[in-house]
């Protein structure tokens, strides 16, 4: 009996270093997933921060871009402002005629520098008529002269007369 009270001892603690064994496994497998979960976790954390942090740099410098653009829109609206207030200023009549005064040193013209030249309109159409048909004479000219070296003679010799 002592005999297989020693077994049953013996046998029982096998069995409970067994079952201690088992429950080691189990307990090392939950502190393994544990790990695991708890690095996923800062892992996810961390991946979500950097995106976060990213996405902020963009808006900034986007801010940055309109800000600046809107500086430069000030800037070019005022340059607008003042060019369409130096546009008045010169296109004004009385300005015009004091500038011609003081630095072109411009007058109006007295009696005596005035010349009236008369014209005859019967003479300024004939002139026109023989003008406009010499011009097509000359184009007709052109015309005629088809090959290279004809253009290039006429060309040439065009108004030696």
């Amino acid at each position: 009996m002592v005999l297989a009270r020693e077994e049953s001892v013996y046998m029982d603690e096998q069995i409970k270093g067994e079952k201690h064994l088992q429950i080691r496994r189990r307990k090392q497998k939950k502190h393994r997933f544990v790990k695991i979960l708890i690095t996923s976790i800062v892992g996810i954390v961390f991946a979500c921060s950097i995106l976060i942090l990213t996405r902020f740099t963009a808006i900034t410098e986007a801010r940055y871009n309109v800000s600046s653009l809107e500086k430069r829109l000030e800037r070019l609206e005022i340059e607008k402002t003042k060019l369409g207030i130096e546009v008045e200023k010169v296109s004004k009549s009385g300005w015009i005629e004091s500038e011609a005064k003081i630095r072109l040193q411009m007058d109006y013209p007295t009696a005596e520098q005035i010349i009236c030249i008369n014209v005859d309109p019967a003479e300024v159409a004939m002139l026109t008529n023989k003008i406009n048909k010499s011009d097509y004479d000359d184009s007709v000219k052109l015309k005629k002269g088809k090959n290279l070296y004809g253009f290039l003679k006429k060309l040439v010799s065009y108004r030696e007369t």
